[in-house]
């Protein structure tokens, strides 16, 4: 991977932010089945929003986000969503696995 100032063309530049693009999609991917595996130390379908912890962890990404320099509300935006999706997508497990009569709510 080049750094940017080692790029000499602009395709160089989409090429690399291509790369950076998979790796944030794989590391997706990697975080959902975490996400599914907390599933299995739930003890029911309304401890998979964890309001507590889903606050806690957007003031910490809050901060890594000012560490870095990027636009705090930003980051704590993308979180939001990103933890909005990985819950639904939690319940749906949970339901699937835990709960085979109730998948299809």
């Amino acid at each position: 991977m080049k750094k940017p100032g080692e790029c000499s063309s602009l395709e160089d530049i989409r090429f690399e932010i291509d790369l950076l693009d998979k790796e944030m999609v794989n590391l997706l991917g990697r975080r959902l089945k975490y996400v599914l595996a907390a599933a299995a130390f739930k003890k029911g379908e309304e401890d998979i929003p964890a309001p507590d912890r889903v606050r806690s962890m957007l003031a910490q990404r809050r901060a890594w986000a000012r560490d870095c320099g990027l636009a705090e509300d930003f980051v704590e935006k993308l979180f939001i969503h990103i933890t909005d999706w990985y819950i639904a997508t939690q319940i749906g497990h949970w339901r699937q696995t835990y709960m085979p009569g109730r998948a299809g709510e």
